[in-house]
């Protein structure tokens, strides 16, 4: 187990063993998640790092297809 100092700012800075093995980098966001009574600091995902994740549900061809029916079947 690793300590850190609280400092008068409410700062507390992240130990570098810690910020390697998580993938910390600097000037990066960070969220904090509380739970209990733990709070949890993980790195803010960004939407791009998810991106492709989830299988879509049509081709793009597909989606063209539905669109042009649903704005034939609008009126």
């Amino acid at each position: 187990m690793e300590t850190s100092r609280l400092s008068t700012k409410g700062q507390v800075v992240i130990p570098a063993r810690l910020r390697k093995k998580y993938g910390f980098k600097h000037g990066e966001k960070v969220v904090f998640i509380e739970e209990d009574n733990y709070v949890i600091i993980k790195p803010k995902t960004k939407w791009t790092d998810i991106c492709g994740s989830v299988k879509p549900l049509y081709t793009p061809e597909e989606m063209r297809r539905k669109l042009k029916e649903m704005r034939e079947n609008w009126r």
